[in-house]
């Protein structure tokens, strides 16, 4: 769910040699500013500093799975460089994600591999993209609480990893329909990309910094990666996972006007 100039970076391919810096934004006021619009449908009152620190717990604790998983994954790199590889090959089939793999019935990695990088620009990215879309959500208690924001973060983190096992569906049965998947998606960016869904949503004017110079309203950054990965989900040379994306994205969509908004379907 990666990478050039992304909001997050991506589910990335295990072909991929190297990793390349993002695109950094930081919020052009601090986050918990968060003003919601006076036209919803729901109550208003100011959060309480609990209700924030609530919500911030969650923000902290899905971090700081990522730099555990993280750090777990750089330990075993290194005993497969000593010679121990086994550990390494089951982690791998454990915490990341393949399309062969998963028809064959292994289901864990559709969860795990959100939590998991291997290149430290990967998860750096990712977890500066989450932490202050992250502090929108936080900030919109009551609205957001502890157990919505978790909500938003695994339901798109599964609609990602079914966003991109649908991808690989559609690349694998052009290549042949007996082919064995040789690509392995993870990462954060599915869950990032749900949660500034939802922020773009509740506060579609907040002022995003491109590069920390770039003023852009949140709702047309969203909206640009959107028709950036639409375009290219159907690549067959990028090592993006644009499928797992746009399933993170539309889970958070979703959401919104179902629950946020009162919205019936």
């Amino acid at each position: 769910m990666s990478s050039l100039l992304r909001l997050s970076s991506a589910l990335r391919s295990l072909r991929t040699p190297t990793t390349k810096p993002p695109t950094f934004f930081s919020p052009s006021r601090p986050p918990p500013s968060l003003s919601l619009p006076r036209s919803r449908h729901y109550s208003y009152r100011n959060p309480t500093s609990s209700q924030v620190s609530a919500n911030n717990k969650v923000l902290y604790g899905l971090m700081g799975t990522n730099i555990a998983v993280f750090s777990y994954a750089m330990y075993l790199q290194q005993q497969a460089a000593q010679g121990f590889p086994g550990p390494w090959h089951r982690f791998l089939r454990t915490f990341t994600l393949n399309f062969s793999e998963f028809k064959n019935g292994n289901y864990t990695p559709v969860l795990l591999a959100n939590f998991t990088h291997i290149h430290v620009w990967h998860l750096f990215s990712n977890m500066l993209s989450f932490y202050f879309l992250g502090q929108f959500l936080a900030s919109a208690a009551p609205l957001i609480t502890p157990a919505r924001f978790l909500t938003i973060a695994f339901g798109s983190g599964l609609s990602g990893s079914l966003g991109y096992l649908l991808s690989r569906y559609y690349k694998m049965r052009d290549l042949s329909p007996r082919a064995r998947d040789t690509v392995r998606g993870m990462g954060f960016s599915g869950v990032v990309m749900g949660v500034s869904s939802v922020a773009a949503c509740l506060a579609p004017h907040a002022k995003m910094l491109v590069y920390g110079i770039v003023p852009v309203p949140l709702w047309g950054l969203v909206a640009g990666y959107a028709v950036y990965d639409g375009y290219f989900v159907n690549s067959a040379n990028t090592t993006i996972a644009h499928g797992g994306h746009l399933g993170g994205l539309a889970f958070g969509l979703l959401y919104y006007f179902a629950k946020l908004r009162g919205v019936r379907f």
